[in-house]
């Protein structure tokens, strides 16, 4: 026997195969990582089976990585943002439990912002002071940006984020606004998040947690940038009854003042060119270089408390245009008018003020 067999003994079985057993996930990665020929689209149950998998450990971190590095570089279809969904809010979520209907899921990136103002807490309170609540969801350094997020600018102005899901629903029932966090909601997902930072680069997961809706809310508004998925997300939006996708600011639900925005809703023949300048909103909202959350949240407080903030403009824009797109208004100048009403007279900051702890 020779000195490299003695330093170098043949593998056994179990040395070999991992204890997780991933067989199952193979046909997975082997269908989106053949060549350009032969690879295909997952079916719907396939990306479900796929997810569930990944969230579930029976896939190794090794196939995890090549999975939605080769799913990126096939580009998602709707069948699986539907099955992937699926995944999640079939098995792998504890859903806020509430009675308020209506209630919209205003579902926004995950990975914040970093050039732009992170203004969703200042609509959402002027929407549920309009008599719409609604539900925020979201985690905290998510790739690749990692940006100012909905929750830790909630966190700056005092509201409670660190919430389970019966206390959200119970702040829904309230205050009718809260906001519930991935690692409370959907625990399993939000422990991927050291796999995500070893890629550099987003991956469909950046997509699917926007459309979980854990509150599973009759209406939907997502905020999606690029225009190449916009027809696949609208199939896969979670809405119980209406969704509409907002190609806002950095891909969040804020209407561009002073640029047009585009709004999009379940069919080819619902979309909305939004004209800002037409509405007599021309001013852009300033943020200052690399701003942290409590720059952003001072922000949101002179929304709130501040007419003559520029940021009170895209505050009503946003709310307001929600507000129509959901029949709460006649139409968007009414709906604008509903949101100033509710800024101007202190109902909103009256809200802020008995959300913070």
């Amino acid at each position: 026997m020779s000195a490299a067999t003695l330093l170098h003994p043949p593998p056994t079985v179990d040395s070999v195969v991992p204890a997780r057993d991933p067989a199952g996930f193979i046909p997975h990665v082997q269908a989106l990582g053949r060549g350009a020929t032969l690879r295909r689209d997952l079916t719907r149950a396939e990306a479900c089976d796929a997810l569930d998998r990944i969230l579930g450990g029976s896939a190794t971190e090794a196939q995890t990585g090549a999975f939605l590095i080769a799913q990126r570089v096939k580009g998602e279809c709707a069948a699986e943002i539907s099955g992937f969904a699926d995944a999640v809010r079939q098995r792998w979520m504890e859903p806020v439990p509430h009675s308020v209907s209506p209630l919209l899921d205003l579902a926004v990136p995950y990975d914040g912002k970093e050039r732009t103002a992170q203004l969703v807490p200042a609509v959402a309170l002027t929407l549920a002071a309009c008599g719409l609540p609604v539900m925020l969801h979201g985690d905290e350094q998510v790739p690749t940006k990692a940006g100012v997020t909905v929750g830790a600018v909630l966190d700056q102005l005092g509201v409670a984020i660190d919430l389970s899901p019966a206390e959200a629903g119970l702040r829904l029932e309230v205050d009718g606004v809260a906001y519930c966090s991935a690692a409370r909601f959907m625990p399993a997902w939000h422990d991927l998040l050291p796999t995500r930072w070893e890629f550099g680069l987003r991956t469909v997961l950046n997509t699917i947690e926007k459309l979980v809706n854990p509150a599973n809310a009759d209406w939907q508004v997502t905020g999606f940038y690029h225009t190449k998925y916009i027809d696949h997300v609208r199939a896969a939006q979670t809405g119980g009854q209406a969704s509409w996708i907002v190609q806002g600011e950095e891909g969040s639900v804020e209407m561009r003042s002073g640029r047009k925005t585009r709004i999009y809703g379940q069919s080819a023949d619902e979309t909305v060119i939004l004209a800002p300048e037409v509405l007599g909103f021309a001013r852009r909202v300033a943020v200052e270089p690399d701003p942290d959350s409590a720059a952003h949240a001072a922000l949101n407080e002179q929304a709130v408390n501040d007419e003559d903030c520029p940021g009170r403009d895209q505050v009503a824009l946003t709310a307001g245009v929600i507000l129509s797109l959901f029949g709460r208004t006649a139409d968007i100048p009414s709906g604008i008018e509903a949101a100033r009403s509710v800024l101007a007279n202190g109902r909103v900051s009256a809200l802020l003020e008995s959300m913070a702890n």
